[in-house]
């Protein structure tokens, strides 16, 4: 069996030729960059839960969601019907339902149906790879089965996702989005700029991601798409966050007709979750009419 019979079964994933021979075969054969930039683009890495948030998801009601191939799980709290509104959580890449824990306790307190979900390839879900418009897709099929919530409040990744499933049909009178991407084009460039892609390479990649999710990345970007809803939405950014700049949150709450912006210092794109001050933002921000 040649070489390239083999890349292209291993894209497929039915072999697990490692990524690093991958990317050396594709740095050779120019036609196959794309896809291998495109793969690499889109693995997650799993990240297991701590203890602390093991001990949260653990009260949780666990359920498994089949879509096609896709195994997910999503937890709910306070399932016993008897609550006032449903708060639905959508983590950040690489991330997982546990990283709310420090708000879950709180939310249950207050009386809300809390629903957390794994997406594709993260957490307790199954798959290597996700992307936002599956991902969206996911949500969407979730809430089928489930019903719209009320709220949802993301992370990062997170954000772009409760957009496009919004765009599908999710509905939700608030939203609170904790640092947000605003432009999905500008985490293409600096994957590029981190791997030294050419021009040509990344223009590559960008046309078979595009390709692969049926959609352009203009389209995915949430201050173009904010213009179209008319629900509230809060965003939370730190000026300290490297990950996804404070200047994205800046553009996504000024998208939204009803957006607005709270802004926090030295706790960077993760601890924001573990913030105390956050919590109680987010918390005012749903029991306001």
């Amino acid at each position: 069996m040649n070489i390239i019979s083999t890349i292209v079964r291993s894209l497929n994933g039915e072999y697990p030729i490692s990524m690093e021979k991958k990317w050396e075969f594709a740095k050779k054969n120019p036609n196959w960059i794309g896809f291998v930039t495109v793969q690499k683009f889109l693995k997650t890495q799993k990240q297991s839960p701590s203890r602390k948030e093991m001990d949260v998801l653990e009260k949780a009601t666990k359920s498994l969601l089949q879509v096609k191939e896709h195994k997910i799980q999503y937890y709910t709290w306070n399932a016993d019907g008897h609550t006032k509104e449903t708060v639905l959580l959508i983590h950040g890449w690489n991330g997982h339902t546990g990283n709310f824990s420090r708000f879950i306790p709180s939310l249950i307190e207050e009386g809300y149906k809390v629903v957390g979900i794994d997406l594709p390839g993260h957490g307790f879900s199954s798959g290597r790879y996700s992307n936002i418009v599956l991902s969206a897709k996911i949500v969407k099929e979730l809430t089928n089965n489930i019903g719209d919530p009320n709220f949802i409040i993301t992370h990062s990744f997170g954000g772009a996702v409760a957009t496009v499933a919004q765009e599908l049909g999710v509905s939700a009178t608030k939203l609170v989005y904790i640092a947000p991407p605003s432009k999905l084009e500008l985490l293409i460039q600096d994957f590029s700029r981190h791997f030294e892609l050419t021009e040509s390479e990344e223009n590559n990649m960008r046309y078979i991601l595009e390709k692969k999710v049926n959609r352009t990345m203009a389209s995915i970007d949430l201050e173009t798409s904010g213009p179209n809803f008319e629900n509230q939405l809060l965003v939370i950014h730190d000026q300290d966050d490297v990950e996804i700049p404070y200047s994205m949150g800046e553009v996504v709450a000024k998208s939204w007709k009803q957006g607005k912006l709270i802004t926090t210092n030295g706790l960077g794109h993760k601890m924001i979750l573990r913030a105390d001050s956050v919590k109680d933002e987010i918390l005012h921000f749903l029991s306001q009419n």
